[in-house]
C-alpha cells in the first residue's frame, strides 16, 4: 500500500468519525473509590441555606454562572444547538463529592445531570433544559483488570481512546465500544454502545456486568446479576440519568491480541441506490467477525467502510455477497494491522503515532449546531421501492444533509441479536441496521435551520413509510421521538424501575424514564 492510500484511508476514518462526532471486579479499584463514600445522612447539611453553600461542604471544585470555567465548560458539548445554562458545574474526584450534588440537588429542588463525554445530540449532558446542577465525571478513570474473571472496573469518566489504550497496556484486550476518541463511558454504555467490533462481542451494554450508583437518596448501590439485579437490567440500556448516577462499571473484557483488517470502498455517486441494496442483503449473512457502516450523501458520496477481526487474505470471501451485488468500486483501501494501531487508525491519527496520543491531553474535539435522526430496520431492510423512494429524497432534500450513515447491527451471526429483548433495556434484538441522518448549520442562521430540519424531517418520514415499525438509537436520542421508539416493549418495566430507585424524579430530562 502506498503511503498516499495510508493517508487517505486516515483521513477517511477521520471523517466519519467527526461525522459520528459532531452529529458524533477488582478490590484494587472498589477500595480507591469506596473508601470514600459517605453515608446519606440528611443531617450532615442540614445548615445549607444555598447551592454555593451546600455544594462547598463536599470541596469539590465548582464553577458558577460568571466564572470563566463555567463558560468554557458549559460550551465544550458537541451540539451547539441550545446552549443550556446550568446552575453550576461540580467536578467531583470521589464519589463522596458525587453523593454531596444529588443531596443539594434534591434539598434545593434543582435539576441534575452527570456528564461524561458531553456528547449527547440533544444536550441532555447540560440537563436538558436551564438551571440544572451538571456532574463532570471526567476524573473518574481508576481503571483495575482482572484477567482470571476476563472483566475491568472502571471509572465511568473514562473517553473511549484512552480506556482502548489502558485495556490494551493491561492485556490486550478490549471492550466493544464506538470509534470516535472523545466520547465518554458513561452514557454510551448506557445507550447501547455501538461500534465496529460489535457485532462479535456485542453492543457495550451487553458488556456490563456490575455498576456502581448514587441514587435518588445519595446513598450508593451496587447493581450486579446477584445485588440489585432489576437495576442492573434497567441500566443496560436505560441508565442515562433515569435512575442515578453511575460511578464505575465492571465490564466483560475480549481478546484482541491477533491482527484486525480496517477496509474501506468508494463507489460511483450514481449507483447509490445499488449499494444500498446489495449491503443490506450481504449484512443478512455476514459472519459476526465483520462489521461494517455504509455512507451516504445528497451530492452522491457512496462508501463502505469496516473491520474484519480477521486477516486481510480473508476479506475477499467475507465480503463476497456484497461484493457480487455491488457496483464495481471505484477506490479500496485495506490495512491489517494490530488493534491498537487500528485505533489510532480510527481515531484519526497517523498510524505511526504514539498511542500515547490516546489519552487525549490537551486535544480538542469539534462542536457544531446540528440536527440528528436514526431509524432501525428490521431484516430484510428496505423493499425496491423503499430504496428507490429513500435515495431520491436524498438527493433531492437540502445540500447541508451531511450524510446518512446506514451501521450493521443485526443480520443472523450478530451476537447483539442473539440477545432476548426481555433480557436488559435495550429492546432493539431484532434490527438489521441502524440508519442515522445528520444536518448541520451555523449557529445563528434561523432559516438555514429551518429547512434542514425540514429535509431531515422528510427523508426520515420517507424512510418510516417502508419500515414495519419506528425503534430508533437512544444513543442518537431525538427529542421528537416518543420513548417507545427506543424502549418498546420494555418501557412498562423501565417505569416500575423508576418508581422503585427514584419515585420523586429527581433524576429527569425531557425524554428520561417517566414515573407514572
Amino acid at each position: 500500500m502506498s503511503v498516499m492510500e495510508v493517508q487517505r484511508m486516515q483521513s477517511d476514518i477521520w471523517i466519519r468519525c467527526l461525522r459520528v462526532l459532531i452529529l458524533l471486579g477488582s478490590s484494587h479499584l472498589q477500595s480507591s473509590y469506596a473508601d470514600r463514600i459517605l453515608p446519606a445522612d440528611s443531617r450532615r447539611l442540614a445548615g445549607a441555606g444555598n447551592l454555593t453553600t451546600c455544594l462547598a461542604t463536599a470541596k469539590a471544585r465548582t464553577a458558577f454562572p460568571g466564572d470563566p470555567e463555567y463558560e468554557r465548560t458549559r460550551t465544550y458539548v458537541f451540539n451547539h444547538r441550545y446552549q443550556y445554562a446550568p446552575a453550576a458545574f461540580v467536578f467531583p474526584t470521589t464519589v463522596a463529592q458525587v453523593q454531596n450534588a444529588v443531596f443539594c440537588a434534591v434539598k434545593l429542588r434543582i435539576g441534575i445531570a452527570p456528564r461524561g463525554g458531553g456528547h449527547s445530540f440533544e444536550d441532555y449532558s447540560l440537563g436538558g433544559r436551564d438551571g440544572a446542577i451538571v456532574v463532570d465525571m471526567t476524573a473518574f478513570t481508576d481503571i483495575s483488570y482482572n484477567k482470571a474473571a476476563g472483566t475491568v472496573t472502571v471509572g465511568s469518566g473514562f473517553r473511549l481512546a484512552p480506556l482502548k489504550l489502558a485495556l490494551w497496556n493491561v492485556g490486550k484486550v478490549t471492550v466493544p465500544c464506538g470509534t470516535c476518541p472523545t466520547i465518554g463511558v458513561g452514557g454510551h454504555a448506557l445507550g447501547g454502545g455501538w461500534g465496529f467490533k460489535s457485532r462479535k462481542f456485542g453492543i457495550l451494554s451487553d458488556n456490563i456486568v456490575e455498576a456502581q450508583m448514587v441514587t435518588a437518596n445519595a446513598s450508593v448501590v451496587t447493581a450486579n446479576a446477584i445485588e440489585n439485579a432489576d437495576l442492573l437490567w434497567a441500566l443496560k440500556g436505560a441508565g442515562a440519568n433515569s435512575f442515578g448516577i453511575v460511578t464505575q462499571f465492571t465490564f466483560t473484557v475480549h481478546d484482541v491480541s491477533a491482527p484486525i483488517t480496517h477496509f474501506s470502498y468508494d463507489f460511483p455517486q450514481s449507483r447509490q441506490a445499488e449499494t444500498l441494496k446489495a449491503f443490506q442483503i450481504w449484512g443478512q449473512g455476514a459472519v459476526a467477525e465483520v462489521t461494517a457502516s455504509l455512507y451516504l450523501d445528497p451530492s452522491g458520496g457512496n462508501s463502505l467502510s469496516g473491520d474484519y477481526l480477521g486477516p486481510s487474505t480473508d476479506l475477499n470471501a467475507v465480503l463476497k455477497t456484497f461484493m457480487d451485488k455491488a457496483p464495481a468500486s471505484s477506490k479500496q483501501t485495506i490495512m491489517e494491522t494490530d488493534f491498537i494501531t487500528n485505533v489510532l487508525i480510527e481515531s484519526g491519527f497517523s498510524q505511526d503515532a504514539n498511542p500515547s496520543v490516546l489519552n487525549l491531553q490537551n486535544y480538542t474535539y469539534p462542536t457544531v449546531t446540528f440536527k440528528a435522526k436514526s431509524i432501525l430496520l428490521h431484516a430484510p431492510g428496505l423493499c425496491d421501492d423503499g430504496i428507490k423512494t429513500f435515495i431520491s429524497t436524498l438527493q433531492a432534500g437540502s445540500s447541508t444533509i451531511g450524510y446518512v450513515l446506514v451501521d450493521l447491527f443485526g443480520g443472523s451471526a450478530s451476537v447483539i441479536n442473539q440477545i432476548p429483548p426481555e433480557d436488559c433495556a435495550w429492546v432493539h434484538r431484532n434490527t438489521l441496521f441502524n440508519i442515522q441522518m445528520f444536518t448541520s448549520w451555523q449557529n445563528n442562521n434561523i432559516s438555514q435551520a429551518h429547512k434542514d430540519i425540514t429535509s431531515i424531517n422528510k427523508l426520515w418520514r420517507a424512510v418510516r413509510a417502508y419500515t414495519s415499525g419506528s425503534e430508533a438509537y437512544q444513543n442518537y436520542i431525538d427529542r421528537d421521538m416518543p420513548l417507545s421508539a427506543y424502549y418498546g416493549s420494555n418501557l412498562e418495566r423501565l417505569i416500575t424501575e423508576k418508581k422503585k430507585w427514584d419515585s420523586q424524579n429527581v433524576f429527569h430530562f425531557p425524554q428520561s424514564i417517566p414515573v407514572r
